[in-house]
């Protein structure tokens, strides 16, 4: 088995950080990307290469646990001001530092700004965590942190030999295994053993396989992996979640295939497209999407949300994120002359209902 990884430590992030301490008054915006994954896929790989390679990143790693396989003894956790758990960073070779988490998170980050080394980014390696969404929401648009640290992306590690049996199991059970929300949430994913996978199965099986992928989230970005060892500026400062990169976002607008999956029974965790030209009204847009992300309208179940927004009264293009139920519309930069204004809207979730999606939409247009 390649990764012994061990049980999952619980993650509290409802802390209330303090920020009176920091000695600058400017606090540089560090990127986080979060990695997951199914037990056993080479999570603890990836971070083992990461901060045993020669890249010249100042490069922070949060751990659940330590592990024999990432060369480091043990953490030390002393008792920090009213007891609290304090823990201890631990220099690398390479110039990273890591830590595991024992208590919090958000504790954790709030230590790691205050630090008064540079850092180039910062991984957080969430062993077991079927759902990343919780720390996607708070890595992304909580106000205490938003100012120090950013979510840039979720990179998910998948067992390229294991996942076909790991999806299977939706069909001998009433809820979604956890690698189905790991891919769900997935910006980056990262297909891992895929030399095992080409010795024991016939040619064409990975191709297959990333079409079931696809099938569930066909946003995601898929690397092929042989022991985790890939391209680092693949997965690092993606700016997933940054309205002034949205070249990603902005792909939408000359996407020529459908980005919508179908031949799935209805019940299944899916992406689905819906288009629009005319222009919509900002308010109307957001009084439809809460109706969809918090009033679960038409049963639908949103997990992920992407796209591109035509507002009216507006020269700008604007963009669209959401995780769960929390969403934010941004003006991104201004239209060019050459392109054709349009909304464009990529839903990933379960129990998607194209119709439902696409006319209420409509009620978004302005009307002259």
């Amino acid at each position: 088995m390649e990764d012994d990884e061990e049980p999952p430590v619980a993650i509290e992030i409802d802390e209330t950080i303090s920020y009176q301490n920091l000695q600058n008054d400017e606090v540089s915006v560090v990127g986080v990307t979060v990695i997951t994954g199914y037990l056993g896929a080479g999570k603890s790989t990836l971070v083992n290469y990461i901060i045993n390679s020669e890249h010249g990143k100042k490069i922070a790693v949060i751990l659940n646990e330590f592990g024999e396989e990432l060369g480091v003894e043990r953490a030390m956790i002393n008792e920090g001001d009213g007891g609290a758990l304090v823990e201890e960073w631990v220099e690398l070779a390479n110039g990273c530092i890591c830590c595991t988490v024992k208590h919090s998170l958000v504790q954790a980050l709030e230590q790691l700004v205050q630090r008064k080394e540079r850092l180039d980014h910062i991984l957080l390696e969430t062993t077991g965590l079927a759902n990343p969404a919780p720390l996607a929401s708070v890595l992304w648009l909580d106000d205490q942190l938003e100012s120090s640290v950013r979510l840039d992306s979720i990179v998910t590690v998948v067992d390229a030999k294991n996942l076909p049996y790991q999806l299977k199991q939706r069909d001998d059970s009433s809820s979604f295994p956890e690698a189905y929300y790991q891919i769900a949430f997935a910006d980056i994913i990262i297909l891992n053993k895929v030399d095992l996978l080409a010795r024991e199965q016939p040619e064409g099986t990975l191709e297959d396989l990333e079409k079931e992928i696809h099938k569930i989230n066909s946003l995601a970005n898929v690397i092929h992996s042989v022991r985790c060892q890939v391209d680092l500026s693949k997965i690092l400062d993606c700016h997933a979640y940054d309205a002034t990169h949205a070249s990603h976002l902005e792909a939408l607008l000359e996407e020529n295939k459908s980005l919508s999956t179908g031949d799935l029974h209805d019940a299944s965790i899916r992406t689905l497209c819906i288009s629009e030209p005319q222009a919509v009204s900002l308010d109307k847009v957001r009084i439809w999407l809460e109706e969809i992300l918090w009033d679960k309208k038409g049963g639908m179940d949103v997990y992920r949300c992407k796209g591109v927004l035509n507002i009216s009264d507006s020269d700008e293009l604007h963009t669209l994120q959401a995780v769960r139920e929390i969403y934010d519309i941004v003006p991104s930069r201004a239209w060019k002359n050459e392109e054709t204004r349009m909304n464009k809207i990529v839903f990933i979730g379960q129990c998607l209902d194209e119709e439902i999606l696409a006319d209420s939409f409509k009620s978004c247009k302005v009307t002259s």
